[in-house]
């Protein structure tokens, strides 16, 4: 599934800058010498290097990937930090996910996202490795047991082609039970979780109901 988290180191934009510059007349000077053809090795040169620095200067995303220091501290809601997040993806490489964002202990790199906040959160906010659902630090704990659960279910699907629900259930909650007998989770959560249509994600949000109780 394409939530698993994968790292990727980009390429710090100062440094490709100053590479840029410095290849820039080298390569210019090494053409004039294959070319020995002056004036127009220089002219050669010239344009090569200059290319060259376009090239690699242009590499930088809109978003920096080092955000500079100094960005004041801001107040700052669930819903904003969750548009910066999709702001930010939106620039990542194909084959990178959103989820090099989040710290070992589920919390974002705020940092990272500075540029498009214009600051730095004065909370903590934390995500789901697996399904994304951002929270703010008093729902840290749903993050981590979102986690948690989404695993044993990606796991118990993978040992018995089904899901663990009960089959008669309309809000189709993920049944601990099967999970517990399974080995596939150690410990119960306290809250409910539910299963959604899509690849089988859990949430945390209770699903609606028709009239028909369907």
């Amino acid at each position: 599934m394409d939530r698993r988290n994968i790292k990727n180191t980009f390429p710090r934009t100062p440094g490709i800058r100053v590479a840029a510059a410095l290849i820039w007349p080298i390569i210019g000077y090494l053409i004039d010498l294959v070319f020995v053809l002056f004036p127009y090795g220089t002219v050669l040169g010239s344009i090569g290097g200059l290319s060259l620095y376009f090239l690699l200067a242009n590499r930088s995303n809109e978003i920096p990937m080092d955000p500079p220091k100094g960005w004041p501290i801001i107040e700052t809601s669930v819903e904003e930090i969750k548009k910066a997040v999709r702001i930010y993806s939106e620039q990542l490489p194909k084959g990178v996910y959103r989820t090099i964002l989040v710290k070992e202990d589920n919390s974002i790199d705020v940092e990272q996202i500075a540029p498009i906040l214009k600051g730095i959160p004065s909370r903590n906010f934390y995500m789901s490795k697996e399904t994304y659902d951002i929270f703010d630090e008093d729902e840290k704990y749903l993050a981590l047991t979102i986690d948690k659960v989404q695993k044993a279910v990606d796991l118990y699907v993978r040992e018995h082609n089904e899901y663990p629900m009960l089959s008669y259930d309309p809000l189709k909650r993920v049944n601990y039970y099967q999970l517990l007998k399974a080995h596939c989770l150690d410990t119960q959560p306290e809250i409910e979780l539910y299963i959604t249509n899509y690849d089988g994600l859990v949430t945390h949000k209770k699903p609606k109901q028709n009239s028909t109780g369907n």
